[in-house]
């Protein structure tokens, strides 16, 4: 199994960057500033994580050397495990691979995250059709029948944040989330959509791949 691991110290990415993405685990220190005393920020950090609702199950582990925190953490915050410091690696692994191991976390997958002028945008797989590039900029047309336009994000980002999904590229400059092709002509390199929603491409070093998965 893969594992992504993004760490942070500073709060506030690591805020935009799970807003952004699709987090499996959270592992908090709960003391993020040692200048400050009494700090219990990491408790703070995790309170406003469960307020939003993809994370509001998210396992987390809470790593402290707090003696009075296990009760809040576990019943309040719903954690997974605490570990005091000073901490054994190996059991903290052992932790994080049950964790990651959850029954169903791939099937929850189901959610694009994009950042546009300051705002983030929720769009579920199955309304993202296809997405193309056209002169730099990222164009994901959707089921509602609208285009929402990216600058700065490029197909293979989009695919690494898509990971587990339906989505698969069938051209240099076009991904087609594979839930919405009717048929796929190799012979004159087109791809048909379902629900009327017209046809796209098939690049040349791509008919093998079409032909291998729908064929």
């Amino acid at each position: 199994m893969q594992t992504n691991v993004l760490a942070f110290d500073r709060v506030k990415d690591a805020y935009e960057c799970l807003m952004e993405k699709e987090i499996d685990l959270f592992v908090v220190d709960i003391i993020l500033d040692k200048s400050v005393q009494g700090d219990s920020s990491g408790l703070r950090f995790v309170d406003n994580v469960r307020r939003v609702t993809r994370y509001a199950f998210t396992p987390v582990i809470f790593v402290t050397s707090l003696e009075d925190s296990r009760l809040y953490t576990y019943e309040k915050l719903h954690c997974y495990s605490f570990v005091e410091k000073p901490f054994d690696p190996e059991y903290v692994r052992m932790l994080m691979e049950r964790c990651l191991e959850f029954p169903g976390r791939e099937e929850m997958r189901k959610t694009l995250y994009f950042r546009k002028d300051g705002i983030v945008l929720a769009l579920d797989q199955e309304e993202i059709i296809y997405a193309e590039v056209c002169k730099h900029k990222l164009l994901i047309h959707t089921t509602h029948k609208d285009m929402i336009t990216l600058s700065g994000m490029t197909l293979t980002k989009f695919l690494e944040d898509a990971e587990g999904m339906d989505f698969i590229r069938c051209s240099r400059h076009t991904v087609v989330n594979k839930r919405y092709v009717r048929n796929v002509d190799v012979t004159n390199g087109m791809i048909g959509l379902k629900n009327d929603y017209g046809s796209i491409e098939i690049g040349i070093t791509y008919k093998k791949i079409m032909r291998e998965e729908f064929c």
